[in-house]
């Protein structure tokens, strides 16, 4: 099973805007006709109830939406790019990696969930939008807006009704392996299930979605890894086999989710006791008794199983059936993403011998419009020297003869 891993993905970059002029036999003087470039395409997740993991993604790591079209002439506007869908199976966390940080940006929490995780870059102005009283030619246009390159970690944690937890050979693959159509390894050596068994329990016309975890034991065991799916469960089982340390093997348990993280100890907890074979009713009600007593946080009394149980009378299951439609799935704060709307950045910079234009309008400008012709520079300038930017750049102490960089252009400042 793959549960965690790393991709890269880009939404498409804006079209860039045209620079043109409509001369025609009735337009003699002719007027700028320049097309907008179109936006680009959208990355998108959509949740996928039909996964279980993410193995789709296992071979194929970069995703890219569609670059929008480019402006044309007579007025024509590019073509918007196509969205990038990518399907995520349920209990999906999506994390932003950027240098050492690792920021929560989106949860697939359930069938219907559809997030449009990053717009396109935006397409890029035709000339068409620079026509002033004092500009009837321009000869500027915008580049479209570069999106950037996206690091994401895809953190499955699986939803499920029932998540089966426990030591060594108590049970738990024979458990799941008797109500369900799942073969999981059945060895009599400790640790034979090495990655999580999902399996599906019909229980009177309805599914239920079990879990079975490996094992773990005194804070160690291959299941320490997967105890994050304890997440996405509704109810977790604590499976323990019968015999005179039935006590300590459910304290182990409990130390082990609460080393993992104290809050998974908030979890609805039931008791499945297997190998029950040789039990009679007494007997159980006096385990029942002593197990309630020494663990009150228990609402539910344990159960029992044993290979002389009928597949249509698993107690433990008819109980999570009826459990589940009263169920509130309450989601963990730290499964909510939280939104940051950061619309400051740095627009100028002194370097060492220069000044640069970081701002991201006149930076598109710039790359939209061909600055090698005279004629564009100096719409440029004249833009540039009725902006904010030109304060900008005297603020941080730009003279007259001074280097002044953007984009690909470098300029000398004149006052």
């Amino acid at each position: 099973m793959i549960d965690k891993l790393i991709i890269k993905v880009k939404a498409g970059n804006g079209g860039k805007g045209f620079v043109s002029f409509n001369r025609d036999s009735n337009n003699s003087r002719g007027g700028p006709d320049g097309g907008h470039g179109g936006n680009g395409g959208n990355i998108i997740l959509k949740a996928n109830s039909n996964l279980e993991d993410l193995f789709k993604y296992k071979f194929k790591k970069n995703f890219s939406s569609e670059n929008g079209k480019d402006g044309s002439k007579q007025n024509k506007s590019g073509a918007k790019g196509e969205d990038l869908f990518l399907e995520l199976p349920v209990g999906c966390l999506v994390w932003e990696i950027k240098d050492e940080e690792r920021k929560l940006i989106a949860s697939i929490l359930d069938d219907s969930t559809e997030v449009k995780l990053f717009l396109g870059g935006i397409g890029g102005k035709g000339n068409t939008s620079f026509v002033s009283s004092q500009n009837k030619e321009p000869l500027l246009a915008e580049a479209g807006q570069i999106a950037l390159t996206k690091t994401l970690e895809l953190d499955l944690r699986i939803s499920s009704d029932l998540v089966l937890l426990g030591p060594p050979n108590v049970g738990k693959s024979t458990f799941i392996s008797f109500v369900s159509n799942a073969k999981p390894e059945i060895k009599d050596y400790p640790f034979t299930t090495r990655e999580p068994v999902v399996a599906v329990s019909k229980i009177n016309y309805s599914n239920i979605k079990i879990v079975e975890l490996p094992s773990v034991l005194n804070k160690k065991g291959p299941g320490l890894k997967f105890l994050k799916h304890i997440y996405g469960a509704k109810s977790l089982c604590l499976t323990v086999e019968h015999n005179e340390q039935l006590d300590s093997q459910i304290q182990n348990l409990l130390e082990c989710i609460s080393y993992y993280d104290e809050k998974l100890m908030d979890k609805k907890f039931l008791v499945l006791i297997t190998k029950s074979e040789l039990l009679s009713s007494n007997e159980k009600n006096i385990i029942i008794k002593k197990i309630m007593n020494k663990f009150a946080f228990l609402k539910v009394p344990p159960f029992f199983f044993s290979n002389n149980d009928s597949v249509k009378k698993i107690e433990i299951l008819e109980y999570v059936q009826k459990d589940s439609q009263n169920f509130e799935n309450l989601t963990r704060e730290e499964m909510i993403p939280t939104i940051t709307i950061n619309n400051a950045y740095t627009k100028v910079i002194k370097n060492e011998n220069s000044y640069e234009i970081l701002d991201k309008n006149f930076v598109q400008l710039a790359d939209g419009s061909d600055l090698n012709n005279w004629k564009a520079l100096v719409q440029f300038q004249y833009r540039l020297k009725n902006s904010n930017i030109s304060k900008a750049l005297q603020d941080i102490g730009i003279q007259k003869g001074d280097k002044l960089i953007i984009s690909n252009y470098e300029f000398t400042w004149e006052e």
